[in-house]
């Protein structure tokens, strides 16, 4: 018989079940003591088999099985192989058309699948193991409510930026704290967050895994209320004593509206071009994006912006008949956002001095509204308030906190500017930016920019540079 031993362990079975090791030398220790042949080995270490995630070692079992290269299956136990039961009969089912025949488990059990009664028996057998799984599970949902309840950080990896110090207890590691400190910082300075992504990777920083940092790792970062020495359960957070503090709960609190705000922006994030989806057509209102226009008569490659005739980058289809050669508009708007800046009035008009006191107050406005919005639901669940009542009290709480957050974010434009150096190194600032800060900066300041069309004829000069463009057929909105 050619034996195939199969070993699998997942963060659930750890301290219940042998790891894999020990399993692999347990199933070969079988396979010799019954003369059979090894013709391979196959393990999934920290692998669920009933979330049905893919397992690499067990998708190869079933090409090799396929394939007839495998008389029989040993394992410690059945529920090593599978903990759901379609997943089980699939498995059994080769038994009809391949050279498969037997999965034994190391203890002398297991099932027959050259017979008929066999198959059923094994069948059996796959509903008790997934009705086990599922006790296991709602088993690890009570626990990790009570732990998030009591404050306790769950098991898993370790978060960047802290370390573990005994069981549901997480300390700060400075090393990482300061690169997310760091991080903080910057995202509320107005930052992009891809800016900081490119950054980081750029300085080789690693995840606590030891990975490179990827869009993924800084949202669940930014998102994460251990950041500020809280836990979170199904939506819920909750006090901890067990989490150490990276940054202020206001701090916290306020990263959140700005990372809510990017995420709720669907525009163009273009890299290239600095006012894509930020320019509307003149003729039909559509937003314009950019793209390559080739002269093949000059030899030349322009970038425009075009009023695009089919769907693009999220926005509807537009007229088409509306487009201008990118580089004097991006000099245009630049200059024109540069002495918006500059403005004394612009300053006194927008009261960038952030008033500190103000923005905590708001803060706690905001999450005495949020507290009060589950009290009353609470009360709907005990049949204390009628469902009439309960919408009716939402409905007002949540218009209350939606005030809270424009007064939130307004202070928050105001905190961003309030960083930009308004005197003569600002052009330097702007010229050594990225892309997608001037972009942010750019929707900041302003409400709309239209093209109007038109033809152009004349010439237009700016900083030694000459252009075919008319600067009358763009017009700036600003927002204050």
């Amino acid at each position: 018989m050619r034996a195939a031993p199969y070993a699998r362990i997942s963060r659930e079975d750890e301290g219940n079940v042998d790891n894999t090791d020990i399993q692999v030398d347990e199933s070969q220790d079988y396979i010799d003591a019954q003369g059979w042949e090894c013709v391979g080995v196959y393990v999934d270490d920290n692998l669920s088999a009933y979330s049905g995630k893919r397992r690499p070692a067990y998708d190869r079992l079933i090409a090799d099985i396929q394939a007839n290269k495998i008389d029989v299956i040993v394992c410690t136990e059945l529920t090593r192989l599978n903990r759901r039961l379609w997943h089980s009969v699939d498995l059994f089912r080769l038994a009809e058309t391949t050279s498969l025949r037997r999965i034994a488990t190391t203890d002398g059990g297991g099932a027959d699948l050259s017979t008929r009664e066999g198959i059923q028996s094994a069948v059996t057998l796959a509903i008790e193991a997934e009705k086990e799984s599922t006790r296991i599970g709602t088993r690890q949902k009570r626990k990790h409510r009570v732990l998030a309840k009591a404050g306790k950080a769950n098991g898993g990896p370790r978060p960047f930026g802290h370390q573990r110090k005994g069981k549901g207890e997480l300390t700060v590691y400075e090393p990482e704290a300061v690169i997310v400190r760091e991080v903080v910082r910057r995202l509320l300075d107005g930052e992009s967050a891809g800016s900081v992504l490119r950054d980081l990777r750029e300085r080789e920083v690693k995840t606590a895994t030891g990975k490179q940092f990827h869009a993924a790792d800084m949202k669940r970062l930014v998102e994460s209320p251990r950041l500020c020495g809280k836990r979170t359960h199904h939506g819920t957070l909750y006090e901890s004593e067990h989490i150490e503090a990276i940054i202020s709960a206001e701090d916290w609190e306020q990263l959140q509206l700005v990372w809510g705000a990017r995420a709720a922006n669907k525009g163009v994030q273009s890299r290239r071009y600095l006012l894509s989806g930020i320019l509307h057509c003149g003729n039909c209102g559509t937003p314009m994006v950019g793209r390559r226009y080739h002269e093949n008569r000059a030899g030349k490659v322009y970038n425009r912006y075009i009023c695009p005739k089919d769907e693009a980058y999220h926005h509807k289809a537009g007229c088409g008949k509306v487009f201008r050669n990118a580089d004097p508009i991006d000099l245009l708007v630049s200059e024109a956002v540069l002495l918006r800046l500059d403005s004394p009035d612009f300053r006194a008009a927008l009261g960038t001095q952030s008033n500190e006191t103000e923005l905590r107050e708001l803060l706690n406005q905001r999450q005495a509204k949020i507290a009060k919005r589950d009290s009353i639901y609470n009360d709907y669940l005990a049949d204390a308030i009628s469902r009439e009542m309960w919408l009716r009290g939402q409905a007002a709480l949540d218009d209350m906190i939606e005030s809270i957050n424009r007064q939130l974010a307004a202070m928050q434009s105001g905190r961003t500017l309030a960083r930009i150096p308004l005197d003569g190194t600002l052009h330097q600032v702007w010229e050594g930016a990225d892309l997608d800060f001037k972009r942010d900066l750019i929707k900041l300041l302003v409400k709309k920019i239209v093209v109007l069309p038109g033809r152009t004829q004349g010439l237009w000069e700016f900083k030694g540079q000459r252009f075919r463009f008319d600067p009358s057929l763009i017009q700036i909105e600003w927002e204050v």
